[in-house]
Order: structure tokens, then sequence, then C-alpha cells
């Protein structure tokens, strides 16, 4: 949680005039080895990038969005997984948490995270400020 703050917080800094907004999911507890997160981005009113995080200390890496889809009659989009030579990632929302899953093995649900929550060391003014207007970001501008 601390490593996402400080991510966070460099980046307002680098961008304090553009119109920058994150959405953050996860998985696991914080702060330990079977902790994931996806981050989505937003800048300047465009989809930017999709961050992923796994584990106490590892390093986030980008996934590339691949394109919308439908599965089931419901909505949702693929993205490039975080190792080459997977299969796509596909992530539908539901109610307000996300399904991600690939053709194989991976298979989990992840539960938006509040970056605002008690024990956050100061507001992050670009992150969601409910799970409501994180779902409304992501079906506005990933799906």
């Amino acid at each position: 949680m601390f490593k996402t703050f400080a991510l966070l917080a460099t980046l307002i800094l680098w961008y304090p005039n553009q119109d920058v907004h994150v959405a953050t999911w996860s998985t696991g507890a914080p702060d330990s080895d079977g902790y994931e997160s996806l981050s989505f981005w937003i800048k300047d009113n465009h989809r930017a990038y999709i961050r992923y995080t796994h584990g106490k200390d590892a390093e986030a890496m980008d996934l590339r969005w691949l394109r919308s889809d439908s599965l089931s009659g419901s909505r949702c989009f693929r993205v490039s997984p975080p190792e080459a030579g997977q299969a796509p990632l596909v992530i539908v929302p539901k109610g307000d948490s996300l399904h991600v899953f690939d053709r194989a093995r991976y298979d989990k649900f992840f539960v938006w995270e509040n970056e605002n929550d008690a024990t956050a060391p100061q507001p992050c003014s670009i992150c969601a400020q409910s799970g409501k207007q994180a779902m409304d970001w992501l079906r506005h501008y990933f799906l």
C-alpha cells in the first residue's frame, strides 16, 4: 500500500497541470507475497495505461490494453498478460469487483482499493473516491 501511495505522490508532482485519474483494484493482503493490484490510469480524458503489481517487493509493470469484447453477454476487455507468451487476460466488471482470468489457469476477483482509507498518510486527489466512481471510469475509458 505504501509503495502504491509513493508512486501516486510522485506522479502527482510530475503531472500537476494534467488531468490525471487512477482507479485501483486488488486481491490478497497488502504488503504480502500474494498481493496483486491493477491500476487503471486516465490522462487528459483518455485511457492511458494499466499498471499491474504483484507481491510485496515486486516492481510494477504495464499491461497493454488490447480491445473491448463481450463474453456471455457481459462487456469486458482484454489486456496483455504480465508474462510474454501467455494468453491475454480477460477483465469483466462484476458489481464493484473485477473478474480477471485467462483461458488456462489464472482466475481471480479483484476488489476496489480505497487509496483514501484511514491508513493513507495523506489523501490521494487523483484516486477514485468510491467504488462507483472507479467503476464508472473503468467502464467509460476501458470498455
